[in-house]
């Protein structure tokens, strides 16, 4: 995410293939919207792909269903995107996979009003939210208490870190399973949480999993492979080309 003063607007491109809509969107955005600043509009992929190198959006409002590739093709080209993103669509049938893509907000044409305040004002959140993260990070010891921020669907729930067992993989989400025997599903990936956490405290032991071995490592078994025996009884699998660091972080 690009650092800037949390008090400015976030920078927002609006990619539509019908032209009422983009300047419709316009419109109400520069309406109702004041935490939203448009800085360009774009008619299809190609164009939208120029738009977002050459203007570094913060909000990207995306349509699905556009000629010479469609908003999630768009999405796809972006290994690890920097921007957040609300889909805005006549079809409501890719809802669920809107939000597998890691977006923000879904919102159907003709677009209410309310739905887009309600979807600006998560991303005013999320994005204030990831700011405050990467501007406190630093390095802490071991005994420290921090907190996590994890985004959800409906907002953002913070958790401490040590009631955190562990991370899972989930296509485009993550599971985190607590030592309450609660699960949270994230809309973050697990990658970005491997950024996120604190490695005094976790391990990316597998493309799948990260493990709190701080708090919650009860033991290591190498009975048919390897794996991190955790404080709730679960086995976690440990990727073969990630057990000699692991043992040296452990050790």
């Amino acid at each position: 995410m690009i650092k800037k003063q949390l008090s400015m607007k976030l920078n927002t491109l609006i990619i539509d293939d019908e032209r009422n809509a983009r300047e419709n969107l316009q419109i109400l955005i520069n309406e109702y919207c004041p935490n939203l600043t448009i800085v360009g509009l774009a008619s299809n992929v190609s164009q939208a792909k120029i738009m977002i190198k050459q203007l570094s959006p913060d909000l990207v409002f995306l349509d699905i269903a556009m000629p010479g590739g469609d908003g999630f093709s768009l999405l796809n080209s972006y290994e690890d995107r920097d921007f957040s993103v609300v889909f805005t669509t006549a079809h409501s049938q890719h809802a669920l996979k809107a939000y597998k893509a890691d977006a923000i907000d879904y919102i159907q044409k003709p677009i209410d009003i309310n739905d887009l305040q309600k979807a600006s004002n998560k991303a005013l959140k999320y994005t204030t939210y990831s700011l405050s993260d990467e501007d406190s990070e630093q390095v802490t010891t071991e005994d420290e208490i921090e907190k996590i921020s994890i985004p959800t669907r409906g907002g953002f729930i913070f958790i401490e870190n040590k009631n955190i067992i562990y991370f899972k993989a989930s296509e485009n989400y993550t599971e985190i399973y607590l030592d309450n025997g609660k699960k949270v599903v994230s809309s973050k990936t697990i990658k970005r949480y491997e950024e996120k956490v604190n490695p005094h405290m976790f391990s990316r032991v597998h493309k799948s999993y990260i493990i709190n071995k701080h708090n919650h490592l009860s033991e290591l078994s190498r009975q048919m492979g390897n794996f991190a025996v955790m404080s709730n009884g679960d086995n976690i699998p440990i990727a073969r080309r990630r057990l000699s660091g692991f043992m040296k972080e452990i050790n």
